[in-house]
């Protein structure tokens, strides 16, 4: 008991309250608008005037798609394991990969280039009259994808909220209480 009133150790405790008060009030009020800005890569975002589609959900179609080109493919005997092992990549990061954009970023980029060239094969193989149908379909739907990928809103919505609170002390403290930033989906 004589050890707590002495100045110094009241003093050390008073620091140690403060301090960790501190930092679980960071962890609880930023931490949970990192992850409303998160959610918005899974969930849509609200942007210049109405809600985005998500980026998780133009992904999901572009899997989609990919797996209708390979099941086209397959009927024309071409290899596809690289195009199968990109996108079992993609699937599994947007399924197990929360909060890391960057991440699933990465798989989506690894995913094109089996993709494309698939794409790029396909559209050199004298295909039957309904796989030339299916074919079309899947690539008009993966382009579309991919360009309303392009203007979505998350990647802005993570700049705005990095411009306002990505600054000392916020930044500092955010680290310390160990919330998660929310990443570009670059």
């Amino acid at each position: 008991m004589k050890l707590l009133k002495k100045p110094f150790v009241a003093l050390l405790l008073s620091a140690a309250v403060v301090l960790s008060s501190t930092l679980l009030s960071v962890n609880i009020r930023f931490g949970g608008k990192c992850r409303d800005i998160t959610d918005g890569f899974y969930d849509g975002v609200y942007y210049n005037g109405y809600t985005q589609k998500s980026l998780s959900s133009h992904l999901k179609n572009i899997c989609g798609y990919a797996d209708g080109l390979v099941t086209i493919a397959n009927n024309y005997d071409i290899d596809t394991g690289d195009l199968l092992t990109a996108l079992d990549d993609l699937k599994l990061s947007l399924s197990y990969s929360y909060g890391y954009a960057s991440h699933i970023y990465f798989c989506y980029d690894e995913l094109l280039s089996p993709l494309n060239a698939l794409v790029d094969q396909l559209s050199r193989t004298e295909l039957s009259e309904r796989d030339a149908d299916g074919f079309a379909q899947y690539r008009s739907g993966i382009n579309g994808a991919q360009r309303a990928m392009e203007s979505a809103g998350y990647n802005e919505s993570v700049r705005e909220f990095l411009r306002s609170y990505d600054q000392f002390p916020t930044d500092f403290l955010a680290e310390l209480a160990g919330v998660e930033m929310p990443e570009y989906f670059a």
